[in-house]
């Protein structure tokens, strides 16, 4: 699915995110932001390239060291929580044992 960045949106909406923009049936005038569209279609996806060696040797590194650290730095659930890095909640010495937003 394309993203519609603010800077696309700005010059021209959807048109830039859709296959269709080359042969849009629509008459438009030049600089008219389109918001909405019958015949829109978001453009397919751009594939990624391959990851280097480096880059996924990196990576490696990087989640040896991020559990590592949540082993020590964390205890209850917030030790196998996937948001452990970005919660807001207080984590108390002992741990947290019973949490709603726990994934």
């Amino acid at each position: 699915m394309a993203i519609l960045t603010e800077a696309a949106a700005a010059t021209c909406g959807l048109c830039s995110a859709c296959k269709h923009e080359a042969g849009c049936i629509y008459p438009r005038s030049k600089g008219q932001i389109v918001l909405n569209c019958g015949q829109f279609e978001p453009c397919p996806p751009i594939s990624r390239p391959a990851p280097s060696r480096d880059q996924v040797e990196l990576e490696r590194l990087w989640n040896k060291s991020s559990h590592k650290e949540s082993e020590t730095k964390f205890q209850g659930l917030c030790a196998s929580c996937e948001d452990r890095n970005v919660c807001i909640y207080p984590k108390p010495a002992g741990g947290v044992w019973r949490c709603e937003e726990y994934r």
